[in-house]
């Protein structure tokens, strides 16, 4: 995965981008995010798909974005509900804990027009705390996205409409869509890491201590490639639609 250098586009972008955002009572968070995307140029579709909050997480929805779908408390599935609503030729899917560097529909664009040749991308990753721990995961796992092409979903994923669609789009799992997904997005061509980072919370670290949550995150990964079954590692590690996404958050 390639690591984005400033560039300038010399024709006008034309593209629009539309930003998923899956939910679970995530009534306290998303507000900052949405006002967040309000303020970016040019501005993007917002569609929150939501999987039966109780806090009032579609209400807010209701107010800010474009589209609210309700539906099953499943990340990936409700990934793929936005995406078949989405009309933007670009999908940018982001958490709700997640705050993205100013400008980043801007930088989306200006990278995806001026090289052609790429698929999608992600940013590099910030945790909204600044423990030594924590930084030092964000280091591995900034590492890790540009040695081995594989970003997580709190990265902020984007991504070519027609080859999120020609992919299938996420697989239906109940844990570690996002980085099953990226998996055959690198095998089907270049993605590239953008510069600026992307902030998001590190809550997953402060309820599980961050000693267990990157021992959970090895011990996922470890399963995953032994071939055991997406219930299986839910069940041993996770539970139910977890929120934060991959296994570095």
């Amino acid at each position: 995965m390639a690591t984005a250098s400033p560039i300038r586009s010399a024709a006008p972008i034309h593209e629009r981008v539309s930003v998923i955002i899956p939910t679970l009572n995530e009534a306290r968070r998303l507000p900052g995010l949405l006002e967040r995307l309000i303020l970016e140029e040019p501005r993007p579709e917002v569609i929150v798909v939501d999987g039966g909050s109780l806090d009032g997480t579609a209400d807010t929805a209701r107010i800010w974005a474009h589209h609210l779908l309700v539906t099953r408390a499943a990340r990936g599935h409700q990934l793929n509900c936005g995406a078949e609503i989405a009309t933007g030729e670009i999908l940018w899917f982001l958490h709700a804990d997640s705050q993205p560097p100013r400008h980043a529909i801007a930088k989306i664009l200006e990278i995806l027009h001026n090289r052609p040749e790429l698929l999608g991308g992600a940013f590099r990753l910030k945790f909204d705390q600044r423990t030594a721990g924590l930084r030092a995961i964000a280091w591995g796992a900034n590492l890790r996205s540009r040695l081995f092409d594989l970003p997580w979903g709190d990265q902020g994923l984007f991504v070519r409409a027609s080859v999120f669609r020609e992919l299938g789009g996420f697989p239906d799992y109940p844990v570690m869509e996002d980085f099953a997904f990226q998996r055959l997005l690198a095998k089907r061509g270049k993605t590239v890491i953008l510069p600026e980072l992307l902030t998001t919370s590190a809550r997953r670290y402060d309820k599980l201590g961050t000693f267990r949550a990157m021992q959970t995150n090895f011990q996922t990964l470890w399963w995953y490639y032994r071939g055991h079954s997406m219930e299986d590692i839910q069940k041993k590690f996770r539970k139910p639609h977890e929120q934060g996404g991959g296994a570095d958050e």
